[in-house]
């Protein structure tokens, strides 16, 4: 102990000393804790700060990521629509009354529609000789037809021919510079997959709606004898005879009508029925429809109850015609048609829409259900006799 030190000691009272000692022993413990409180806190922010860093740094690199895909997405989008719209024509079929000034007056006076009323529907171009695909029902009864081009090019059609049952006409036009587009495969084609509709709704020119396929397989809907897509791309009068495009700019369908009972239905016929229909019109002026040139009707359950069939899916012969495909094959009246081409058969119109399918001069097989026994024959199919 030094002399100061012992000078100070010895000037101190017993109990002053005790209360100076005690109170250096606590200060020394309140800066200890003061330190350790100081510590802790640290070791906790740098936890934390540690533990959020590493989100942070994911949720912005996720938000980058998405981003950059919708940013591509909607590349790929506007590219394709882009390629597609030039291909897309507006269609004005001008009825009689409005080249003839006194048909014209006299529907007027009568009580019919207004003077130059003329619908409107829309067209793809399918050809570099200037083909154009679209409705029947779009330029039927016209004396004329006006193809208006993405470009703003107004031009007349010729009208080249058209298939009633499928409701499928085919124009032309003499231009340059025209942008056909591809068929698609619809055979290909998977529900849920998306679509694009592009055509001329309500007078709106170069209009694209997208969305899905909703189903396949649909019939009955319009003035055509085909079986449907159900898509639910927006579409509405003036739409049909417009393409309905895969992503990859390919028609996999032609628009052709909508559903009366609510709005988002829209029905296309598929591609592969349409290029038939276009491809025979092309090259011989008319669509000449394979025969295969037998009478038959739809089981019913009652029916094929009578008949001892284990159900009502085929179809039933009831007569053959002489010469025909079905009579060279060896069906026979009374035999279940339940399979075509590969395709099982579920009722008349099925087997109807398969036998369009299939190309005339081609080799096919079915299975027919005879005397309890199935039994399969070939047979190739003619084109249909001129009525």
């Amino acid at each position: 102990m030094t002399v100061q030190a012992k000078e100070t000691s010895a000037r101190l009272a017993p109990d002053d000393y005790l209360r100076v000692h005690v109170c250096r022993l606590f200060m020394k413990s309140l800066l200890r804790f003061l330190l350790f409180v100081v510590i802790a806190a640290a070791a906790v922010g740098l936890l934390y700060l540690w533990r959020n860093s590493e989100p942070a740094v994911e949720t912005s690199s996720l938000s980058q990521s998405n981003r950059s895909l919708l940013t591509a997405l909607d590349r790929e989008f506007t590219t394709l629509v882009n390629q597609v719209l030039p291909s897309v024509v507006s269609i004005e079929a001008i009825p009689a009354d409005a080249i003839d000034p006194r048909l014209q007056m006299l529907r007027w006076l009568f009580g019919g529609n207004e003077p130059n009323s003329r619908p409107s529907g829309s067209g793809v171009i399918v050809s570099d000789e200037g083909h154009i695909v679209t409705n029947l029902h779009v330029v039927n009864g016209a004396s004329a037809v006006q193809v208006q081009l993405a470009d703003g090019r107004t031009l007349p059609a010729k009208f080249v021919g058209a298939d009633g049952p499928s409701d499928i006409a085919i124009l032309k036009i003499e231009a340059e510079d025209l942008r056909p587009l591809p068929f698609g495969d619809s055979d290909k084609v998977k529900v849920g997959q998306m679509v694009f509709a592009v055509g001329n709704p309500l007078g709106l020119q170069e209009t694209v709606t997208q969305g899905i396929i909703s189903a396949k397989g649909r019939r009955a809907l319009s003035e055509a004898a085909n079986e449907f897509f159900q898509t639910d791309a927006a579409v509405n009068p003036g739409n049909s005879g417009g393409p309905l495009v895969n992503l990859e700019g390919s028609i996999i369908g032609i628009n052709n009508s909508i559903s009366p009972q609510g709005q988002g239905i829209g029905f296309a016929i598929p591609s592969n029925t349409v290029r038939r229909v276009f491809e025979s019109i092309r090259d011989h002026g008319r669509f000449i429809r394979p025969w295969f040139g037998a009478y038959m009707r739809s089981l019913t359950p009652q029916l094929a109850e009578q008949l001892g069939l284990p159900d009502a899916s085929g179809v039933l012969v009831m007569l053959t015609y002489e010469g025909s495909p079905a009579e060279k094959s060896g069906v026979k009246p009374g035999d279940v048609i339940v399979e075509f081409n590969g395709k099982a058969i579920r009722d008349l119109i099925d087997l109807r829409n398969r036998v369009v399918e299939t190309s005339i001069g081609q080799n096919f097989t079915m299975r027919v259900r005879r005397d309890g026994e199935e039994m399969t024959l070939q047979t190739v199919l003619t084109a249909e006799p001129a009525s």
